[in-house]
């Protein structure tokens, strides 16, 4: 197999804080894992690809994760060449593209990995995951407070919000009721004091590939912007590809 040979000069650092691993190791056979990663903020090509490699010693993964503007997960992230999750750690690189194919942009390195039921206190989610009473439905975003996620009491609430069918599903949604209740019945365009919650989350909006700076306006104008950020972040989560992958999956079983 050939080696690509990379070009580090002028790479950006990733923060670890912007990547979230979480591996799951089943009864039987290898471990597998999943990856959130917050790349918006970066200012990455759409083209840029994006590789997951995990490591341990001399063992190495490599998996294509797509590109800056559309991150697709492989369908198949099962660790097959680790005998256990024990030790395994984890790098993000983005390389670019076309004439100037194998050019390193951007790079997190030993990133540490997440069981489901960790708790990472380190770090602040935008939607924080509770449980709670829900009688017969399975979630629902509450704004009480600060906007967490309600998970019924009865699952497991790390492990539900980290499969990546739920999130398909869930995150969008709730995504765009937040973004909808902050510009239009808050309303609440600030972006001035970034300890409220409003204002983190109108900034994740407008780093998003393509969607840019919020300006006042009137409803129509919300919704349109609204549903560019909802837009770009589907396909930079690359949640379609996802589900389908998912449906797929069940339709053949």
């Amino acid at each position: 197999m050939a080696i690509s040979r990379l070009n580090y000069t002028g790479r950006a650092r990733i923060n670890r804080s912007d990547v979230c691993v979480i591996v799951y190791q089943p009864p039987q056979g290898p471990p597998t894992f999943d990856v959130d990663l917050r790349l918006g903020g970066y200012k990455l090509p759409a083209e840029a690809l994006i590789f997951v490699e995990a490591y341990r010693q001399t063992l190495w993964m490599r998996f294509p994760f797509g590109r800056a503007g559309a991150i697709v997960p492989p369908q198949d992230r099962r660790l097959t060449d680790f005998d256990s999750a024990d030790g395994i750690l984890f790098r993000v690189r983005v390389t670019s593209s076309g004439d100037r194919h194998g050019v390193m942009l951007a790079e997190a390195d030993k990133i540490p990995v997440r069981r489901p039921d960790d708790v990472d206190e380190h770090r602040t989610p935008l939607l924080p995951v509770q449980s709670a009473d829900l009688d017969q439905e399975v979630c629902r975003v509450d704004f009480s407070g600060d906007p967490v996620l309600l998970v019924n009491k009865n699952l497991n609430k790390q492990a539900v919000a980290a499969h990546p069918l739920f999130r398909t599903l869930v995150c969008p949604q709730a995504m765009r009721e937040i973004l909808t209740r902050i510009l239009k019945i808050e309303e609440f365009p600030d972006l001035e004091d970034h300890e409220d919650w409003r204002t983190r989350w109108l900034l994740f909006a407008e780093a998003l590939p393509g969607v840019g700076e919020i300006e006042d306006g009137d409803s129509d104008r919300y919704d349109d912007w609204i549903e560019s950020a909802v837009g770009s972040f589907a396909r930079q989560q690359g949640l379609f590809g996802n589900f389908f992958a998912f449906w797929q999956r069940e339709e053949n079983r």
